[in-house]
């Protein structure tokens, strides 16, 4: 159940040109966060900009976590495009920051994830949604691909590994890391290596642009495939209809991405 509640910033560093790294003593909302589930996060307190954004969870230590020293916090990974952004990395140590959260529905994992067969494909910042998928699935077979414009696009790398059979792929638009091109185009020349009769399961999240161009080459109906959508949100609890995604649900056919997502059943949006 979500709650509203202050953060208090531990660290706040640029780990990139434009990206960001926030950590915060959150544990009201870390106790409860599942991968995919996101905040919405008061970037101000003069009411420039008046609205929350919404930013998903890179990491949450819950009360039982191994690392104690890192028990309650919750840590925003995020970029710098715009108003409240700007604000945001101006926060300083020791600064409250509140938050409402846990919020959404987050992925749902393989029944047997130690065996599972698993790809991750992420673009940009959407690799933060991504990458908490990596604890409870490296394990199994587990491949990620990693998209950007340029090598400064390229995040959370390091993330991933030290399972039985990680692979990690990368590419770039400007060709300056990886592969030249779209993390999609790389994805479509690699899936030779991917039995299509296999139940993999496939974890998604970037811009509309990246993920329909998935939802069109990805043909095996033995695939679940789960994409995290990005959307633009007013309150993030469904209240003021601003993030509506059409799908093939016959009785709601146009779901509000803060409440019935941020993720889908890739096969079941439809794309206008």
């Amino acid at each position: 159940m979500a709650i509203q509640t202050d953060g208090i910033v531990l660290n706040n560093r640029r780990i990139k040109p434009l990206y960001f790294l926030l950590e915060m003593d959150c544990p009201a909302i870390a106790d409860e966060t599942k991968p995919g589930q996101f905040v919405m996060l008061r970037t101000s307190n003069d009411g420039r900009p008046l609205l929350r954004r919404p930013f998903s969870v890179y990491r949450s230590y819950p009360a039982h976590h191994p690392e104690k020293r890192k028990r309650g916090h919750l840590l925003i990974l995020y970029k710098m495009v715009g108003q409240g952004t700007r604000k945001m990395a101006a926060f300083k140590k020791g600064e409250k920051v509140n938050l409402i959260g846990p919020l959404g529905n987050g992925f749902t994992l393989p029944p047997l994830p130690s065996s599972a067969r698993t790809i991750l494909i992420g673009g940009g910042v959407g690799m933060a949604s991504l990458s908490p998928l990596n604890e409870p699935l490296r394990s199994g077979q587990l491949s990620v691909f990693i998209g950007g414009k340029t090598k400064d696009d390229i995040l959370c790398e390091n993330d991933f590994g030290g399972g039985k059979g990680s692979n990690i792929f990368i590419a770039t638009e400007d060709g300056s890391r990886g592969k030249k091109g779209t993390v999609v185009t790389l994805f479509l020349s690699e899936m030779k290596r991917f039995d299509k009769n296999e139940p993999y399961h496939v974890y998604v999240c970037g811009p509309d642009e990246m993920v329909k161009a998935l939802s069109k080459g990805i043909k095996s109906g033995k695939w679940t495939i789960q994409a995290s959508m990005e959307a633009r949100m007013g309150c993030g609890f469904g209240a003021c209809w601003g993030c509506v995604l059409k799908t093939t649900d016959p009785q709601t056919p146009y779901q509000r991405v803060c409440q019935a997502g941020p993720v889908f059943n890739l096969r079941e949006i439809v794309w206008e």
